[in-house]
């Protein structure tokens, strides 16, 4: 996997941790995700962007000094994309699907719903 994509799936993974969308499994692996890219960061600039990311529950902040330390650490950045593979592989594996064999007039998915429903 490209550094750079690594880096953004990473991060994709770590914003429903980091903006505490209350879904645990993303929460979980998120959190997982995040601590382990918070490592290399351990300067005091470092932690002041962390403090950052946290504040604003923004991770794409993170996104070029996270790139910069994967070329740095070659084994931080294989471990990291084993991490995102297993993370992508849970997500999918708890992801809702809808397999229906008959008619159907109306559908609603409940876990993905916004704005008002009426029936």
């Amino acid at each position: 996997m490209e550094l750079l994509l690594l880096a953004q799936a990473a991060l994709t993974i770590v914003t429903p941790f980091v903006i505490k969308t209350g879904e645990k499994i993303a929460e979980k692996i998120g959190e997982e995700i995040f601590n382990f890219i918070k490592i290399p960061f351990n300067s005091e600039g470092d932690k002041m962007l962390i403090a950052q990311v946290e504040k604003e529950a923004n991770p794409n902040v993170l996104e070029a000094s996270l790139l910069q330390k994967m070329m740095e650490d070659a084994e931080f950045a294989y471990n990291l994309k084993g991490m995102v593979e297993d993370a992508q592989k849970k997500i999918k594996e708890n992801a809702q699907e809808i397999n229906n064999n008959a008619a159907i007039e109306k559908q609603i998915n409940i876990q993905n719903n916004s704005g008002s429903i009426q029936m």
